[in-house]
């Protein structure tokens, strides 16, 4: 147990000198490179918005049965990302690997979420983004 605090603790602070925070459009031009499809874009970019207002290096609190989320998506390191230095769980990733401004495994790791469970599997999503009205302005970008 001790382990998993000490591999989230340096994990949060190398995330600090490792943040971002992504522009809205610059957001979008991302997601487009990392081949999100253009008719969800408006809701990938507000469920981004809402779980981690578009900054990479996020680690959410603790959630009520004890995981934590990560990064640009806010993945939760209960089923998706393995909180030690070898990868696993869903992703079969690392924790620490979706907090770096390389979007790439986070962003492949968040289309396996969706695949899987679709946008409900996101709070940010289900509170905020459900409906047409709720979706952000990309048409500038």
């Amino acid at each position: 147990m001790k382990t998993i605090y000490l591999v989230s603790f340096i994990a949060f602070f190398v995330a600090q000198s490792q943040a971002f925070k992504f522009t809205r459009c610059g957001l979008v031009r991302e997601l487009r490179r990392q081949g999100f499809p253009e008719d969800k874009m408006r809701d990938w970019v507000c469920l981004i918005e809402h779980e981690s207002g578009r900054r990479t290096n996020i680690v959410g609190p603790r959630n009520k049965n004890g995981s934590f989320d990560y990064g640009l998506f806010q993945i939760n390191d209960g089923l998706w990302c393995n909180n030690s230095t070898t990868p696993g769980k869903g992703c079969h990733v690392t924790c620490s690997e979706l907090l770096t401004d390389d979007i790439t495994k986070a962003c492949t790791c968040a289309k396996r979420i969706f695949k899987i469970q679709g946008f409900l599997a996101w709070y940010g999503w289900r509170n905020h983004c459900q409906h047409p009205g709720d979706l952000p302005d990309i048409s500038m970008c």
